[in-house]
């Protein structure tokens, strides 16, 4: 094919403008069990429609090619609090000033056709665990239309092996929003059409390394009064022996209470915000609704692979009624393990997993730290606060920090991510990335999603593969760790020393993964 192309990492962000200099090879480093990516971008305009194959020679993996879309973001990630107009203040830390385009959707090729625009591919190579390690030497042709696009590839391939998802010790969970998706889908909420399309997004889930997943709460059952008399676990039981069927390991049930203000002392039901946690009415509810969910988990047999969520983020004022909660939980489901995202570090033994804002540990690590020396299981998780150049899958911030709290997560001893943002878009989907909370708060580009509401199933986002390649990058440093952890903190701290002190490059990154791989062999 006569048009140029450039060949980008996967850890650099692309943009419709973006020009086309001189790199035109792929040289990428892979352990066995994973992959590896690359983008390329060319200057062809695609009147859409075109013909696509492709084909990889002398290659020891399996290609999947994607036709990279663009994603609009609208406004820029403020310093302090969600989304701003005013670049000046934040363009010390952005990429871009909004409104602009980027190559963020990946849209699978099943079809055989390219859509309109120009033309810009991402590319994945798949490496067995069994695949021979040696360098090779090859190349992927793209066939558009018929017309060759022929990229050089040079992949060596390590000894060292990812460990398949079954086997892992590094857990991710991203929240799924059961009717938002029926919503987005056009899908009727639990009919067969949308247990196949929940299936899909499994497979994605189970794909991008999470191999935890939180299933519906209870539905509370009311008579004529409104008052609960019970609680409904039909659609959590439907969740959740499918999600163990699809090969998650742990399914985690839903929340069930939370305060009003983030300064209350008290914690309320989910259903009925306005009965506290602590009252006999509370205590009812919550003995109906916990003795129901157990009686699901006996009865499908999950006591082993079931975890308890509680209340999402409680925070230091509220710690005492959070321990209030998990004792009610503790009593009426015997053995269970309590699995939250807090904000807090005053609910030692009231729960098993905490998973920690990125910026509340780091504020409080000593006390953090202590708590782990007793033994207690931190993971880390970001979210749409704080603001500003902190670490987060945000569209107006480098690439390489949608993949480094991975990084962080084994530095601080945490072996396991949480994000609450999976697939919640505003009905233009990509065409306004900033999503919409109530008349006046918009949450930063991308942060509410890492995957797309595809052909009747999601689409990866950029940001979405590189939370699985930072998946990998925890197996590797745990690897590495085991030999000598001194050794894989210094290789880590070359890149990030926290989640607001890292070097955003991505040259700097490959560089230092390269330095990993190496060091493992």
């Amino acid at each position: 094919m006569s048009s140029k192309y450039q060949i980008f990492s996967d850890n650099e962000w692309i943009y419709p403008d973006s020009v086309i200099t001189a790199r035109n090879s792929a040289n990428l480093y892979a352990a066995r069990g994973s992959d590896v990516c690359f983008q390329v971008l060319c200057d062809l305009a695609l009147a859409g429609s075109e013909t696509v194959a492709y084909e990889c020679m002398g290659l020891e993996c399996e290609p999947v090619v994607y036709q990279l879309l663009p994603a609009h973001v609208g406004m820029n990630s403020d310093a302090k609090l969600f989304t701003t107009t005013d670049y000046e203040s934040v363009k010390h830390f952005v990429t871009r000033r909004a409104p602009f385009d980027v190559y963020e959707v990946t849209r699978p090729l099943d079809d055989g056709t390219l859509v309109k625009g120009r033309a810009a591919f991402y590319i994945r190579l798949n490496i067995a665990p069994d695949a021979a390690p040696g360098q090779y030497n090859g190349s992927l042709t793209i066939k558009i239309a018929g017309e060759p696009l022929e990229l050089p590839i040079s992949l060596k391939i390590y000894q060292t092996t990812i460990p398949p998802l079954s086997d892992t010790d590094f857990h991710m969970v991203n929240w799924i929003y059961y009717d938002k998706l029926a919503e987005q889908h056009n899908t009727e909420l639990w009919s067969d059409s949308y247990r196949e399309l929940l299936g899909k997004y499994f497979e994605n889930q189970l794909d991008m390394r999470n191999d935890y997943l939180m299933i519906p709460s209870g539905v509370p059952v009311r008579d004529g009064d409104g008052k609960v008399v019970d609680f409904d676990f039909a659609n959590a039981e439907y969740v959740g022996n499918m999600a163990l069927e699809y090969g998650f390991k742990y399914i985690m049930g839903g929340f069930v209470a939370r305060f009003q203000q983030w300064d209350n002392d008290e914690q309320f039901l989910l259903w009925d915000r306005e009965i506290g946690i602590t009252t006999i009415e509370g205590y009812r509810q919550l003995k109906t609704y916990f003795t129901r969910a157990w009686e699901c988990v006996e009865k499908n047999g999950w006591r082993d692979r079931y975890m308890q969520c509680l209340v999402d983020e409680p925070q230091f004022p509220n710690s005492l009624s959070y321990r209030a909660l998990s004792c009610i939980c503790r009593k009426l489901m015997p053995g269970v393990k309590i699995n939250d995202p807090v904000e807090t570090t005053e609910i030692a033994g009231a729960l098993d997993v905490w998973a920690v804002k990125q910026a509340v540990y780091e504020k409080h690590i000593d006390k953090f730290r202590q708590l782990q020396d007793l033994g207690e299981v931190l993971w880390l998780y970001t979210c749409g606060f704080p603001a500003g150049a902190t670490m987060n899958r945000i569209l107006d911030l480098p690439l390489t920090v949608s993949r480094l709290p991975m990084w962080l997560c084994y530095k601080y001893n945490a072996p396991g991510f949480l994000h609450w943002g999976y697939h919640l878009h505003n009905p233009e989907t990509w065409d306004e990335t900033c999503y919409r909370v109530g008349d006046n708060r918009m949450y930063p580009a991308g942060n509410s999603f890492v995957v797309y509401p595809g052909d009747g199933r999601p689409w990866y986002s950029v940001r979405g593969h590189s939370q699985r390649a930072g998946a990998y990058d925890y197996e590797l440093f745990n690897q590495l760790g085991q030999r000598d952890r001194n050794k894989a903190i210094e290789l880590i701290e070359k890149v990030c020393r926290g989640f607001d002190d890292y070097d955003p490059s991505s040259e700097r990154f490959d560089t230092v993964r390269h330095e990993l791989l190496e060091a493992l062999g």
